[in-house]
C-alpha cells in the first residue's frame, strides 16, 4: 500500500507540471506562401514578432485583414532583427514572398 501511495503521489506532482507548463507561441521555418493565422496555430488578439532568419534572401511580408485590406506590410533583410506585428485577428492572412526564413514568436 505504501509503494502505491508514494507511486500515485509521484504521478499526480508530474501531472500537475504537465499541465502548468505552456511554452510560448513560436513558428519558425515559414516559407513563401499565403497563411491564415489560424494556419499558423497563432492566438488571435495576441502580441507577435516576426523576424527573417534566412541568411541569403530577404522576405516581404503582407497582412491582409478579413476585407483583404494591407493592415502591416515589411520588407525583412537577411538575418533581420525582430518586428513587431500589429495584433492579428484570426481572419487575418499573412502574405509571405521571398526564399526566406521566417520565424514568429509571442513577446
Amino acid at each position: 500500500m505504501k509503494k502505491f501511495t508514494i507511486l500515485f503521489l509521484i504521478l499526480l506532482c508530474l501531472s500537475f507540471n504537465i499541465m502548468t507548463i505552456s511554452p510560448l507561441a513560436q513558428t519558425s521555418g515559414i516559407k513563401e506562401g499565403l497563411y491564415t493565422v489560424s494556419d499558423l496555430k497563432l492566438a488571435p488578439n495576441s502580441t507577435y514578432v516576426i523576424q527573417n532568419q534566412s541568411s541569403a534572401d530577404s522576405v516581404f511580408v503582407l497582412v491582409f485583414n478579413e476585407n483583404n485590406v494591407v493592415q502591416q506590410s515589411l520588407r525583412l533583410e537577411t538575418k533581420s532583427p525582430k518586428f513587431n506585428l500589429f495584433p492579428l485577428k484570426s481572419e487575418y492572412k499573412i502574405l509571405i514572398i521571398g526564399n526566406g526564413d521566417i520565424s514568429i514568436s509571442e513577446t
